[in-house]
């Protein structure tokens, strides 16, 4: 076959060439980093050639912003919910690629069948028959209420995928008879106890002195290796750096204020709520909003008539008083016809997502300049220190070309500094750099010379250069001095507090210890904290009543002891309920199983990020850094 095609290949050599040309042209293509500006279809992440694109991660950020809740500043809670997106769709992305491993698959039916009992359970989409409505009805509530149906279809069948690889691994694991038994025990025996523990306080402990320190470091030094770290060149703005530019005039406030004056006037009103769902129920609604309206224009009470026929429930007891409100609380149908109404008027009959409304104004006012005064001047001085931060720093990133940023930041009257060396852990830290913490994963994701996006972290904006990489390596001594005399103080002073406890059991029993607890009789299912550690859990299961047992270290760092005062044994297994913890069992094995595997695929493609590669687009996990500040529609 081979010789057949070198032979077909000489003949037509020209126009294989010519295929081979418009082949290695579309690989280019497609293997290269566009230059063009980001769009709907831009790749921010690719997982073992999975694409997330920037769509799918704008969309997830609108699903997480409503989740959580836009509390206060949604600039500032933005970098926590982009972060959060693109980890979310690049773990979905993890568990397709272990499903193609496994052999799992989901089938469109069966999203199909999930998603019309999901449906199901929202009254307003079903008929008088109890069956879902047709798909011209179903597609104007969904756009009445906004409820995505697709969101909801990739969120049912993400949900499908992981239930079928835990089932999948549930299968695999054996359940024996030892292991069962103490199951039974932990969620079934009922135990009572008393407890107390003692903590260790290492700042007791005196330093012994660098030769003592020495010595400890040089028999264990493999102690104190540290993984790989990095040092990053940065630049920072904050107001002080900028002076006036960031202050605002008179004029300008004057200005924002013209251009929001909608959002200062609030309305005081009275409704009437018809409920209708469908152009049917609607139509009916109108119908007797209109006559009850004619009523209400001949001097029929307002308040009355809300207080007996609003099906709005929280009109009942009030009359259908709002309060004061302004339009943005409101759905815009309902607030564009309050803006329009005079002080006493009653409006037509108003539609929107809940039903059909009449609306009485009942009051107007628009706060003055000089009531928002302050807050505009807090908002316009932000915009503009958001703005000059952002201009002056991406100026450094343009002049410094990827290279060195301390002639460029000293051109516009900035300084670089150098970071200390940091590891990508939680908790890292550097002198003069306190936003570290929130930049340690990205200065870890870019490659040592990359120049990093302005950002803005807290009361200041910056951006940063990774400047080098440090091996994993033992530091000097002097380097790690500080972590060698905490490990010695807390060594020395576990010593101390388990001989002080030791001491105290013999001459006082358990209340020498420390301040005493009682635990009621219950199963230790529910003692997570305590029955996690693996000593703890086996000596409450094994002391007899009236024993105190082992002295034993909690994972928070205490010396812990208790005393048994009950025991109650766990009923019998029977057949069904045999069964049934063998399957609760291996369910909670199969999803620790599923996360560390799911650990594993990531760690082992984040070891190939080769965008650039042919085998980077189906065997890696990449990132595009330059692509992850994703626009929020807000």
């Amino acid at each position: 076959m081979l010789r057949s095609f070198r032979q077909v290949f000489k003949s037509n050599r020209t126009p294989m060439a010519a295929v081979m040309i418009v082949v290695l042209l579309g690989l280019v293509a497609y293997l290269a980093p566009s230059g063009r500006v980001d769009t709907p279809d831009t790749v921010v992440a690719r997982v073992y050639g999975r694409e997330v694109l920037l769509r799918d991660m704008s969309e997830h950020m609108q699903e997480l912003y409503q989740r959580f809740g836009k509390q206060g500043n949604p600039e500032a809670l933005k970098p926590f919910i982009q972060s959060q997106a693109l980890r979310d769709l690049m773990n979905q992305k993890l568990m397709e690629e272990l499903a193609d491993r496994h052999g799992v698959v989901v089938t469109d039916e069966e999203v199909g069948a999930r998603l019309r009992a999901f449906l199901r359970q929202y009254p307003v989409l079903l008929d008088p028959q109890g069956n879902l409505k047709s798909t011209a009805e179903l597609k104007q509530i969904f756009q009445e209420t906004g409820f995505n149906p697709a969101l909801q279809e990739r969120n049912l069948r993400n949900e499908l995928l992981r239930t079928k690889l835990i089932q999948q691994a549930a299968l695999q694991v054996p359940v024996d008879e030892p292991w069962l038994a103490v199951e039974h025990r932990l969620r079934n025996e009922k135990v009572g106890f008393q407890q107390a523990t003692l903590a260790v306080d290492a700042a007791v402990v005196a330093d012994p002195g660098d030769a003592a320190l020495e010595a400890i470091y040089k028999a264990g030094s493999q102690r104190f290796l540290q993984p790989p770290r990095r040092v990053i060149q940065f630049v920072t703005v904050d107001r002080a750096a900028l002076g006036k530019a960031a202050e605002t005039d008179e004029a300008a406030l004057k200005a924002a204020f013209e251009a929001r004056k909608s959002d200062y006037i609030e309305f005081k009103a009275r409704h009437i709520l018809f409920k209708a769902e469908g152009d049917a129920q609607m139509q009916e609604a109108t119908a007797k909003a209109q006559l009850l309206r004619e009523r209400l224009v001949k001097g029929q009470d307002f308040g009355k008539a809300a207080e007996e026929l609003s099906e709005d429930p929280s009109a009942k007891g009030n009359g259908g008083d709002l309060g004061w409100f302004n339009a943005a609380r409101m759905v815009k149908p309902f607030s564009d016809a309050a803006a329009a109404l005079k002080p006493g008027e009653i409006s037509q009959p108003v539609r929107t997502q809940y039903g059909v409304h009449l609306i009485k104004l009942e009051g107007r006012r628009e706060k003055r300049f000089d009531d928002v005064k302050a807050q505009l001047a807090q908002e316009v001085s932000d915009g503009r220190f958001n703005t000059r931060a952002q201009e002056r720093l991406e100026q450094i990133r343009k002049r410094a070309n990827g290279g060195d940023l301390a002639a460029a930041a000293k051109s516009l009257g900035s300084q670089a500094q150098l970071s200390q060396p940091f590891a990508n852990e939680p908790g890292a830290q550097s002198e003069g750099l306190p936003e570290l913490p929130q930049l340690a994963g990205e200065a870890f994701r870019l490659k040592v010379g990359e120049v990093s996006k302005p950002q803005r972290i807290g009361d200041r904006h910056l951006i940063f250069r990774v400047q080098e990489e440090l091996p994993e390596a033992v530091p000097p001594f002097k380097e790690v001095r500080a972590k060698v005399l905490a490990a010695y103080r807390l060594e020395e002073a576990r010593k101390q507090t388990l001989a002080k406890a030791q001491q105290a059991l013999q001459s006082g029993g358990l209340q020498a210890v420390g301040p005493i607890s009682d635990q009621a009789a219950a199963p230790l299912n529910g003692l997570r904290d305590l029955v996690a550690h693996p000593s703890i859990r086996k000596a409450l299961l094994e002391t007899p009543v009236g024993q105190t047992t082992p002295l034993l270290w909690t994972q928070d760092g205490k010396l812990w002891v208790a005393r048994i005062t009950s025991r109650e044994p766990a009923p019998a297994l029977t057949f069904e309920s045999r069964r049934g913890l063998i399957q609760e069992v291996q369910t909670t094995e199969a999803q620790k199983l599923l996360s560390a595997e799911l650990q594993a695929l990531d760690q082992q493609g984040r070891q190939r990020p080769g965008f650039s590669s042919f085998w980077g687009h189906f065997s890696g996990i990449y990132v595009n850094a330059s692509a992850v500040q994703v626009p929020v529609e807000e």
